[in-house]
């Protein structure tokens, strides 16, 4: 109940003040749907004593259609019919990664076009795979990318499930995972962090039942998309290594990294000072055009200061890195559920220190967080 209060409060503040029309639809719909599901939720509490399992998760299942779908039903229909920011950036960005692998073999626009933050592709290049819909079907409303994100993003979600078999899922990690706004905004308005962080929890998954090469493809996938998944395989690498052994860590970390290679490769090859700038460059703020990404915490607000800013918040970033190392190496993780727990702790405090960061970064410690309640009551590497 004080989730869903919590998330109205936070819906209806956003439809408010936000500038973005996206995120407006968002807001209101949202706060109607998380209102609602604190009054449902109040009075199964006051009737039932809790409400029961199966009507708390009819409630979030409920709360998640009309805090995501209702929104991204209107927006993508919205953006159709042109009204403008009904899509966030990186919609557009994938879409045209999509279009540019399909005519050049690789996602990247050439740097002397870069002018304007619109104009960088920060991902990998197995990204682009969302936007080869448009590329190859042309504008529809059935080829917009967050179709796509939304798409793959829950196939691997039941994946995951049907692989584990938890006993029951508890209501809090389906909360966790798909109902509270990280999650349902994101699916609205942007959601190219939906099958990064779906495949990272297939990934833990794999990992707690063993299978640790398979947990590695999914992780290479993942890393092939976004350098957001690195820290995640690096936790549970040194987990399986210290509970399972050198050999069963360097199957899943070898596997990880053959798969991310294959795919970044090609474009490497053919466009090595692009990928560099796209990825690596924008995102560090080295570029000379600033990145969106501009939620006011720490790392931002310091990097704003100008260069002595930019370069504290670096080597705090830095620091912070080095310390959840040593975290990790002293006191490894013993389950997959604690490596995912290790994982988020380490997300957060990136994403708080990060030049460039946003609020929609949580979605990954979240659904981490989400992930770990869920394989807590069958917590061990082999399932």
């Amino acid at each position: 109940m004080l989730l869903y209060a919590a998330s109205a409060l936070l819906a209806a503040g956003l439809a408010v003040v936000t500038i973005y029309h996206g995120h407006r639809v968002w807001g209101v719909a949202s706060a109607a749907a998380y209102a609602a599901g604190a009054l449902v939720s109040a009075a199964g509490l006051w009737l039932h004593g809790g409400g029961g399992h199966r009507r708390r998760m009819a409630v979030a299942g409920a709360v998640f259609a009309m805090s995501a779908l209702v929104p991204l039903g209107v927006l993508v229909a919205q953006r159709w019919h042109g009204v403008a920011w009904s899509a966030q950036p990186e919609v557009d960005v994938v879409e045209r990664m999509g279009r540019l692998l399909v005519q050049t073999g690789t996602p990247y626009p050439a740097v002397d076009t870069l002018a304007q933050f619109q104009d960088y592709a920060p991902y990998l290049p197995a990204m682009a795979v969302f936007g080869l819909p448009r590329a190859v079907f042309g504008p529809a409303w059935y080829t917009d990318a967050r179709l796509a994100f939304l798409a793959v993003a829950a196939l691997l979600a039941l994946l995951a499930v049907r692989l584990v078999r938890p006993p029951r899922l508890p209501v809090r990690a389906v909360q966790l995972v798909a109902v509270l706004p990280a999650t349902t905004l994101a699916v609205a308005t942007g959601g190219d962090d939906l099958p990064v962080v779906a495949l990272l929890v297939l990934c833990v998954g794999c990992c707690h039942l063993g299978r640790v090469g398979t947990g590695g493809i999914a992780g290479g996938l993942a890393l092939a998309m976004k350098l957001t998944a690195a820290p995640v395989l690096l936790v549970l690498a040194i987990a399986l290594r210290t509970q399972r052994g050198t050999g069963r860590a360097a199957l899943f970390a070898g596997s990880a990294l053959a798969v991310a290679a294959a795919l970044v490769l090609p474009a490497a090859v053919l466009s090595p000072t692009a990928l560099v700038e796209h990825v690596i460059r924008f995102p560090a703020g080295l570029t000379g055009v600033e990145s969106p990404a501009a939620s006011p915490l720490p790392g931002y607000l310091l990097a704003q200061s100008g260069a002595a800013g930019r370069v504290t918040a670096l080597a705090l970033l830095a620091a912070a890195g080095v310390a959840i190392l040593v975290w990790v190496l002293r006191w490894p993780p013993r389950t997959a559920a604690q490596a995912a727990e290790r994982a988020a702790a380490g997300l957060v405090v990136a994403m708080l220190l990060m030049p460039a960061t946003r609020f929609g970064y949580l979605l990954y410690p979240l659904v981490l967080t989400g992930t770990a309640i869920a394989l807590r009551p069958t917590s061990s590497w082999y399932g």
